[in-house]
């Protein structure tokens, strides 16, 4: 069990990427398999895209919660002590719950960057 501090995104921003932008929404938990994993929901547009307009709904699951804003940034940012979801059938159990109880079009799953 690998486990991370996590610093928590801001909702409702738009962050601009290359072909369009996304802004996080929500942020929700969600009790599976007896532990409570944390989300976001939001939302992406594609509008600067040589192949044209899009976007969609979407979740992004950061994890297993194992310690709740137990921490702060510099910048006071909450943090949080995440275990990241990295079992294939896992992800694919909770990306099906979530596309059918939420109604997104697509689930993305948290990757911690190396140190």
């Amino acid at each position: 069990m690998a486990v991370y501090k996590y610093t928590h995104q801001n909702l409702g921003e738009e962050v601009t990427a290359v072909s369009g932008y996304y802004s996080l929404k929500n942020e929700a938990q969600l009790e599976y398999g007896g532990r409570q994993l944390y989300y976001y929901t939001g939302y992406s547009v594609v509008d600067t895209s040589c192949c044209g307009p899009g976007g969609c709904g979407f979740a992004l699951v950061v994890g297993y919660i194992v310690n709740w804003k137990n921490g702060s940034t510099a910048n006071g940012i909450d943090t949080s002590d995440i275990e990241p979801v990295t079992d294939d059938a896992q992800r694919q159990e909770i990306r099906k719950l979530l596309t059918k109880s939420i109604h997104v079009q697509q689930v993305n799953f948290w990757a911690p960057q190396a140190r």
